[in-house]
């Protein structure tokens, strides 16, 4: 009978493999990991010799103002809520002295706060 070939197989001799010995790190004990200290070493990088030049100096916001809530004289008022009570009375319109010095504080304010600050 005819021997059948497999196919070609590679010795385990032939191969070549470098031996390294792989170096385990050995299990510290608690007690020395607690008593001995990590080495540092301290390198100067860019970012530190650069921080030691002159730098621009940076803006700084300030903050706004706080916004004060304007005041108006009494008279002031009284005729903006005249003139509103004017327009209401030839409009047709329902409503009463109350509601028209409210519009007026509220319209004064508003114009206020739109324009400019300016010394009134």
């Amino acid at each position: 009978m005819a021997t059948k070939k497999t196919p070609s197989t590679v010795s385990k001799s032939s191969l070549k493999v470098p031996s390294k010995k792989i170096a385990l790190k050995k299990p510290t004990s608690p007690k020395s990991s607690l008593t001995e200290k990590p080495k540092t070493t301290v390198r100067k990088t860019r970012a530190t010799v650069k921080s030691t030049q002159k730098m621009a100096p940076t803006l700084t916001l300030k903050p706004k103002p706080k916004m004060t809530k304007p005041e108006f004289s009494h008279e002031e008022i009284s005729l903006r809520a005249y003139f509103i009570a004017e327009r209401r009375h030839q409009m047709g319109w329902d409503g009463n002295s109350h509601t028209d010095w409210e519009d007026a504080l509220n319209q004064l304010i508003t114009e206020a706060l739109e324009k400019p600050l300016k010394k009134r």
